[in-house]
Parts: structure tokens; C-alpha cells; sequence
């Protein structure tokens, strides 16, 4: 079955997990990668990647050697690299703070860090549907676990899809850290 979008579950840090990005994106050869963690940027020209590998910044919530690796492979295989969320995640300076230092939301900050995920989520949904439509090949989408869920709105505003996922020795999709040095890849299709 041809997939229009093969979507890869990001953890963000606590696992590797470009080496499965790598596996995948190798295997698929897609013309885009869509990638949360790029923000807004849109690497689809020569010029773009080669600046963005000298600059090495992307902005105050990503650090380039975050997506070094994702980015440095996009190039040399000669694929767009388009960011699908907003700069800095759309956190306000107050918002990146407390993110940043992990530290706890006041009841205020909480209403706010969710409408952003709204919105983030709808904008997600936005630029995939259109770059959905701009190939013949799938399109690799990388996101945190998070919006991989079942009853997430990607998940139940799209359709012919794959989710490569990690998951525990029972197969559930993992968002944090689970102490099981055992982790590997899950599947799901719709």
C-alpha cells in the first residue's frame, strides 16, 4: 500500500532518534521531510541549507544541535526541509522561560500554553495537507510523540497514513522517558 505521509514519533531528545529519521527518509527518499522542530524555517533551496549550516541557529526553544543531523542529511540527499510550526513554538519570552527551566505553569500561563498547542496543532495540520498535495511520493513528517496519539487532531483529520512510533515492550507510544532500556518501533496504519 502507498502511503501519502509516513509520519516518524520524535521524543524529543530522550532516545536517538534521528538514527530511525535516517532509516526512514533513506528508505522513502521523499521529496519533503516536514519537521516540527524546524519551526518555520523552510530549507528548499541550496542557499538556504548552506546558510542555515553556517549560522547554526534556528531560535530560543531549538538548539541547532538538535536538528544538525536531520538538516546535514536533508542537504546532502538533496530534499526540502520545511518547518510546520511556528518560530520558538509561538511562546511568548515568559512562556520559553518557564519551558525552558521546566519550571511549573501558573493557572494563567496554563490557558495560554494551551491555546498555543491549538493553534500549533492546526497549523501542523495546515502545511501538511498542502505539501500532501505538492508530491507523488510520501511525504516524511517528524513530530513529538505527543501528536501521534490516537485522539490527537493529525491523527483524526488524516487518512492514508503510516506512524513509525516509539513504543514499550507492550506497544504503547511513548512520550517521556519509561526506565526500559528496551525500546523499540511500533507501527500503525490508516
Amino acid at each position: 500500500m502507498a502511503f501519502s505521509l509516513v509520519f516518524i514519533g520524535d521524543t524529543h531528545g530522550f532516545i536517538d532518534d534521528f538514527s530511525k529519521q535516517k532509516e526512514i527518509i533513506e528508505e522513502i527518499n521523499p521529496e519533503f521531510v516536514l519537521a516540527e522542530r524546524l519551526e518555520n524555517l523552510s530549507l528548499d533551496s541550496k542557499e538556504k541549507f548552506e546558510n542555515i549550516l553556517m549560522k547554526k541557529r534556528i531560535s530560543n526553544m531549538t538548539s541547532f544541535e538538535d536538528v544538525k543531523k536531520l538538516i546535514q542529511l536533508c542537504f546532502e540527499k538533496n530534499i526540502n526541509l520545511i518547518g510546520i510550526d511556528f518560530k520558538n513554538f509561538g511562546f511568548d519570552d515568559n512562556l520559553q522561560k518557564v519551558i525552558i527551566n521546566q519550571g511549573k505553569c501558573n493557572k494563567e500561563e496554563e490557558e495560554k500554553l494551551n491555546k498555543i498547542i491549538e493553534k500549533r496543532q492546526k497549523r501542523h495540520l495546515k502545511i501538511i495537507k498542502e505539501y500532501q498535495n505538492k508530491t507523488k511520493k510520501p511525504a516524511v513528517v517528524i513530530v513529538g510523540c505527543w501528536h501521534l496519539r490516537d485522539d490527537s487532531l493529525l491523527m483524526k483529520s488524516l487518512e492514508n497514513y503510516k506512524v513509525i512510533f516509539p513504543c514499550d515492550k507492550n506497544g504503547n507510544l511513548l512520550f517521556e522517558p519509561s526506565g526500559d532500556k528496551n525500546i523499540s518501533y511500533c507501527e500503525k496504519v490508516k
